[in-house]
Formats: structure tokens, sequence, C-alpha cells
């Protein structure tokens, strides 16, 4: 006797017929009438008695029917139970990244993880660095992708990639929009106001933390924490702000923000992966985050850097957290 057997037989039972157990299960009814008279020899009792209209259980097969329910039930909670340990089962995830790098990686990351995991729940959260840190602690998200910005304080921070940052302004006119190879200086940028997210943020602290080791003294005009009032205080002129030109792509090629890569120094931001410390974190969710991030990695590097400069930004994206920032303002273009 096995769980076919069995299968088989309560389905048979439940229908009151052979040929309608047979469509039900989508296999031929000599199938089926094999299956159980084998089970009644193997059993040495009959199940079921056979009349003009169908079937009807003895007594023995409704003692039967409750048993193998009862097993088929156990063997199905255990399979879950044990699925549920395999590196490469997903039944829910909550994951976390800046908008910035959510316009990138979230469409195709979310495809990518649906194809795989058809009936898993998946949650993504949109936020800023502090946010998302306070949320991962929490443990309302299982993974998060954060800048790794000045004291930081998470134990298993693993850097991903690093993006060269822009300025970013209002376009006054469609010429300057196509511009993508623009470039300023550093110094340039202490005289134009800035809109940045408070000093908890992650961004915010890359931008200070490189601002004071190259003397800089740049105007933040005023604070956004949100992403989207950060763009629509940008898009009314009356202040630029500092992000990765790819988090904007379409915008700019449409002519309503223009770009200039920040140079001597360059200004960078690592995006380091982490995940939570309080809930179970899939061994497989991180290796298909970690996939996908190489998969568009020419997406965040949006517009493609002059050739020369490529190793560089390569060693970035490989060095520890603690030396990427310190290479990323040796580079000059």
């Amino acid at each position: 006797m096995n769980v076919r057997d069995l299968e088989y037989f309560i389905s048979v039972a439940e229908c009151g017929s052979f040929s309608r157990a047979s469509v039900q299960l989508g296999r031929p009814q000599p199938v089926l009438s094999r299956h159980i008279r084998e089970l009644e020899t193997e059993l040495r009792v009959p199940l079921l008695y056979r009349n003009g209209r169908g079937v009807v259980m003895t007594q023995a097969g409704e003692r039967l029917k409750q048993l193998g329910a009862t097993i088929i039930r156990q063997i199905q909670d255990a399979q879950n139970q044990i699925r549920h340990l395999s590196p490469d089962y997903l039944d829910s995830a909550s994951i976390g990244m800046p908008a910035s790098v959510s316009a990138i990686l979230l469409p195709p990351l979310a495809r990518a993880l649906r194809n795989a995991h058809a009936d898993a729940e998946l949650r993504f959260l949109d936020g800023c660095n502090g946010d998302l840190l306070n949320n991962l602690n929490a443990g309302s998200l299982n993974v998060a992708l954060l800048y790794d910005a000045p004291g930081i304080a998470h134990p298993n921070l693993e850097a991903v990639l690093s993006q060269p940052l822009y300025l970013i302004e209002a376009c006054p006119t469609a010429s300057e929009a196509a511009d993508i190879g623009a470039t300023i200086e550093a110094a340039e940028l202490a005289g134009i106001p800035l809109v940045l997210p408070g000093k908890r943020h992650g961004l915010r602290q890359i931008v200070a933390s490189w601002a004071n080791r190259n003397a800089l003294d740049l105007t933040v005009q005023c604070e956004c924490d949100s992403y989207s009032s950060m763009l629509q205080v940008v898009s009314s002129g009356m202040a630029a702000t500092l992000l990765p030109a790819a988090s904007l792509k379409r915008e700019i090629l449409s002519g309503y923000f223009r770009c200039r890569l920040i140079t001597k120094p360059a200004l960078y931001r690592t995006i380091a992966l982490a995940a939570s410390q309080s809930r179970p974190v899939n061994a497989g969710l991180v290796t298909q985050i970690k996939k996908m991030i190489e998969t568009v990695r020419d997406d965040f590097l949006w517009p493609q850097l002059p050739a020369n400069t490529q190793p560089n930004i390569r060693a970035i994206q490989t060095s520890s957290l603690n030396s990427a920032l310190q290479t990323a303002e040796e580079i000059v273009f």
C-alpha cells in the first residue's frame, strides 16, 4: 500500500463511482480499478461494494478512508516542513532599498523572484537609509540594500556596487539636457544651493563626509527625506541634488533634468547588502539579489564612463567597505 493507492481509493469513495473519479483524477478507469483491487487483495478485505449505480464503502473501507486521509495530510505537512528548509524555497520576503536603487533594480528583481517563486508573498519597501536600517533591525525586513555611510551600524554589510554621483539640476534648455557627458569639478559645487535628505540618512552622510575630507563648503538649502519630494524641489529650479544619473535616466533623456559628473575629486556611493539578524533569511534570496545586481550593473553605471576609468570603478566595487570611498576620491577625470 502506498500514497497513490490511498489517493485513488479516497477519490473513488468520495465520488461514489469509478467513472467520476476517473474524470477527477485524469486517470483511466481500468487503472483505478486495478489499484483498488490490488489494495483489497493486500489487505484481505473488501473495501467497496459495487452496484449498478456506483460504489459504496464497506466498514473496512470507511475506516481506511479516515486513516488514509490522516496519513496523506501528515505526509503533505512533512513535505512542506522539509521543503521550507531548502535554500531554494521561498514563501515570503520583505526587501528594502533606497528609491534611487529601486528605480533600476526593482522591476527585474520582482519579475525574477515571481518567476522563481510563484506562490511567495513579496513585499518591497522604498526608503531613506535611516528608515531602512531601523526596519531591518526591527525585523520587518528580511534584506535591505543600504548606502555604506559613515557610522552605519550593522554586523553583516556586504558591498555589492559603487556608483558615481552627479549634480542633478532642472534642465534650462533642451540642448544642455542632451549633454550627458558634462562634468563639474567639486570646487564649483560651493556656490550651488542643494536639496539633500536629513543628516541621519546615508546619502547626506556620504556627501558630508566627502565634503569635509576635501574642505568643501556645500550649501544645503533644504532637506527632504522623501525621494519624490527632493526631485520636486530640483524640478522647480530652487536647488540641485547629488544622485546617480542612472536613477533618473528617463527624466534626463526626456529633458526634465540635466546631469553633470562630479570630478576632482569624484564622489561615489557604495551600496551594501545586509540581512536581518532577527528573522530567518533565505540564502537563495540573497544570492538572487546579488545575481540581479550583477545582471543590471551597466544600468547602474549609466551613462557609461570613459574607458580609462572603468578599471578604477571595478576596483571600488570589489574593495572593502572601509576603503571604497577613499579609493573613489583618488579618481580624477
